[in-house]
């Protein structure tokens, strides 16, 4: 079944400096099963987060559409749920606020609520911290709050915008273990914008690799590594490499072809 399915998506606006059109999307077109963890990747600039703030209902698309579940998407809802690079935390709110938040707002009752916030705090190593606030946590346990209020209130489709891009590569290693683990148990239907081909590799069921601006998708590459997966065995495996290698060459064509084109028409 289609939890996401995203087709001829295009989008354009008006530069504020030269009042120019601009193509940010060209034709966008791929789809997300239920259960399954797909992550976008392409060069700077080709409008990964502009497709994940249109399918989060942030942005409209100029033309194309965008379902969730079989259900238009005509703003935000809680059907999709938004991890952020920038945490986006209630910083008045404890973690235990933070994470019932969305299910006190649904009408959930106070004890199923806490109960359920428990559950999602210890799937993402945060028992015990339940009273502290944001600023009492270091940025890698503020990304795993992050995730627990997402995952909490149940949403079709988790849209996660580079949430480890911040992160010192340590911490982001284990976050991306952490992620891969609760994919694992819970099997929530991930869309994943990243810039790293290892980490999207390393995450994913497939990676869609996106041309530069205006972005059309380049190729959807299978990653058939088995789970579940750490980084000490998955990244020692062969087939890791050829994946991160396949994407990387993909990504590294379109550069050469926007550097060829350039050349042919300096203008």
């Amino acid at each position: 079944m289609r939890a996401l399915q995203i087709e001829n998506l295009h989008k354009t606006y008006i530069d504020s400096y030269s009042a120019d059109e601009v193509v940010a999307i060209g034709d966008v077109s791929f789809d997300v099963a239920e259960g399954e963890f797909v992550s976008v990747l392409g060069p700077s600039g080709c409008g990964k987060t502009t497709v994940l703030n249109i399918v989060a209902g942030f942005v409209e698309q100029t033309s194309g559409s965008v379902t969730v579940a079989g259900t238009p998407v005509r703003g935000p809802g809680p059907d999709r749920g938004v991890v952020f690079q920038n945490h986006a935390l209630f910083p008045w709110k404890t973690v235990l606020g933070n994470v019932t938040f969305g299910l006190r707002m649904r009408g959930v009752a106070k004890a199923e609520r806490e109960a359920t916030a428990a559950e999602y705090l210890r799937l993402v190593g945060l028992t015990g911290f339940e009273h502290r606030y944001p600023h009492e946590l270091s940025g890698g346990m503020q990304q795993r709050l992050g995730v627990a209020r997402v995952l909490a209130n149940e949403p079709a489709v988790m849209l996660m915008d580079e949430p480890f891009a911040s992160i010192d590569a340590q911490t982001r290693r284990r976050l991306q273990e952490d992620l891969t683990r609760i994919f694992q148990e819970r099997r929530p239907t991930v869309f994943f914008v990243t810039h790293d081909v290892d980490e999207a590799v390393f995450l994913s069921d497939r990676v869609v690799v996106l041309t530069g601006r205006p972005s059309r998708v380049h190729e959807v590459v299978a990653v058939d590594l088995p789970r579940p997966r750490d980084w000490r065995s998955t990244g020692e495996l062969p087939r890791f490499r050829e994946l991160r290698n396949r994407i990387t060459d993909l990504l590294a064509a379109d550069d050469e072809s926007d550097e060829a084109h350039a050349v042919a028409d300096p203008a």
